[in-house]
């Protein structure tokens, strides 16, 4: 009962409210938290608003009021635009509030992102999430967390009705390199899928024994069980489109040269998305490499 008259005392602001924010602020909503909540198209912010959450002008105007502020948009330049563009958040920042970025960017920009908020007085947390947008719905995120423990344990009944597991990463930087760690292993699993199906059914293997072996072998995966079917089917309705796919991929070989790590199959991974990109798939779920390896093979076999 204390957590509940806690909980109703914080107000919240949602800036980002796409494929993935959009069901993360109905579950913080739907937890009893007065929620504020704004998007640069305002039609995909309007779910929230018959929901009861208000809906912000400006970023500024979103932050003003809110105790804690979270942002879920799609790269660092997003980001950077939301605190200090026109109307941006950091003019509303300030002692006593809470920025938390859930957004996939690099740790080298999470920690000058950091340094600028706490300029202004304001606490920062990141806290970039991993699921599609089915666990996001349930809540059932994976949230990773980098900063002060301290803060994490401040809003923490806020993150709780987005995620199911989190994890305190350690510094800032920490929490999201370890998301690109995790989308490095989930772009290379789909490509290894994407040919695994296509050399199955050339050798004649029904598609059903594909799956049912795939999904009871040593490469069980949940990663698996999303995407084979979109392959199968040839439906990428997006749950997490090819476009950040590869943007994240992107920010993977930034860091990676940054701090001298080589990653040769990483780079390999990276070209196969990028080719995928240029038939015109940008839009559609990253599964739809499997299109690319389908195309090539038809055409090296007619």
């Amino acid at each position: 009962m204390i957590m509940e008259e806690r909980s109703f005392r914080k107000n919240v602001a949602f800036i980002g409210t796409g494929l993935m924010g959009k069901p993360m602020a109905l579950n913080i909503l739907r937890h009893g938290f007065p929620l504020t909540v704004y998007n640069r198209s305002r039609k995909k912010a309007s779910e929230l608003v018959e929901q009861g959450a208000r809906l912000a002008e400006t970023p500024f105007d979103a932050a003003r009021t809110a105790d804690v502020i979270i942002t879920m948009v799609s790269n660092i330049e997003a980001v950077s635009s939301l605190l200090s563009g026109e109307h941006g958040m950091m003019g509303a920042l300030g002692k006593e509030k809470i920025y938390i970025n859930m957004s996939t960017i690099t740790p080298e920009s999470s920690r000058e992102f950091a340094r600028s908020v706490e300029e202004t007085g304001a606490r920062m947390l990141e806290a970039p999430v991993i699921g599609t947008t089915t666990v996001a719905e349930k809540g059932e995120l994976t949230i990773l967390a980098g900063g002060d423990p301290r803060i994490l344990d401040e809003v923490r009944e806020i993150l709780q009705p987005m995620g199911k597991f989190i994890f305190h990463v350690g510094d800032f930087g920490s929490a999201c390199g370890m998301k690109l760690v995790v989308n490095h292993f989930i772009a290379g699993m789909i490509a290894l899928l994407a040919e695994g199906l296509e050399l199955s059914d050339k050798l004649g293997i029904d598609r059903s024994v594909f799956s049912n072996v795939v999904n009871t072998s040593a490469v069980k995966s949940p990663v698996y069980e999303i995407r084979a079917p979109k392959m199968m089917t040839g439906d990428y309705a997006p749950q997490f489109p090819l476009k950040l796919m590869i943007k994240d991929l992107n920010y993977i070989t930034q860091t990676a040269e940054k701090i001298g790590v080589t990653m040769p199959v990483h780079s390999l991974v990276r070209n196969l998305y990028s080719l995928t990109a240029n038939y015109g798939h940008n839009e559609e779920d990253f599964a739809v490499i499997y299109e690319l390896l389908k195309h090539e093979s038809k055409r090296e076999n007619p």
